[in-house]
């Protein structure tokens, strides 16, 4: 089984990835994109000012889910469940968000990108994705801790057009969470949400 996790940054998605993976057993986490690049530098700046700079940033981050895919379908073939720190949910909400934010609008051009990769087999699409939410001042809070970590990721207009994409996601199932719990009750409460997914058919 694939679970895919999400949500914007801040909501504890890396921390409960890990978690999820061990209380499983025989899980594989694929990191993010920023982690599973060879070269972190390769991805754009989130402040685009047209659309075609946000299609660019797109293909840069599909030619890492790529990568990802091939490390996704080894742990499969191996037996491993796979535990997605983002999906390709994400590259379609970021776009969002920004074009919100910035006056664009490139999210016809960029779903058919992500479902042409789709269809090719180049990405991966879990089974069901947990949806990461946290109010703005709990986001706000744990971004100050983050060095480096770019102001528009814990805006609220961000939050509010990142989550406007899953109205109508990639992934076919989509359980929100609750994530401005300490992270251990997190764990538990998605261990309890996941059953049902666990015990069916993947």
């Amino acid at each position: 089984m694939i679970i895919g996790l999400e949500g914007v940054s801040c909501t504890g998605k890396t921390t409960l990835a890990r978690a999820l993976a061990e209380r499983l057993g025989a899980s594989t986490v694929i990191p993010c994109y920023y982690h599973a690049a060879p070269d972190p530098s390769i991805i754009p700046d989130p402040a685009v000012t047209s659309e075609a700079d946000q299609l660019h940033s797109l293909a840069v981050h599909l030619d890492i889910e790529e990568l990802r895919w091939e490390r996704a379908h080894t742990a499969l073939r191996r037996g491993h469940g796979v535990v997605l720190d983002r999906t390709v949910d994400t590259l379609l909400a970021h776009l969002r968000a920004v074009g919100v934010m910035a006056g664009l609008d490139a999210n016809h051009e960029a779903r058919t990108m992500v479902e042409d990769h789709i269809a090719s087999q180049r990405a991966v699409v879990p089974s069901v994705t947990l949806l990461l939410r946290a109010d703005d001042a709990t986001v706000a809070g744990r971004a100050r801790s983050r060095v480096g970590m770019p102001p528009i990721y814990y805006d609220p207009a961000f939050t509010t057009g990142f989550l406007t994409h899953f109205v109508n996601p990639i992934t076919p199932r989509v359980v929100p969470v609750d994530a401005s719990l300490p992270a251990e009750q997190v764990l538990d409460v998605v261990c309890r949400l996941l059953t049902p997914y666990l015990d069916g058919p993947s």
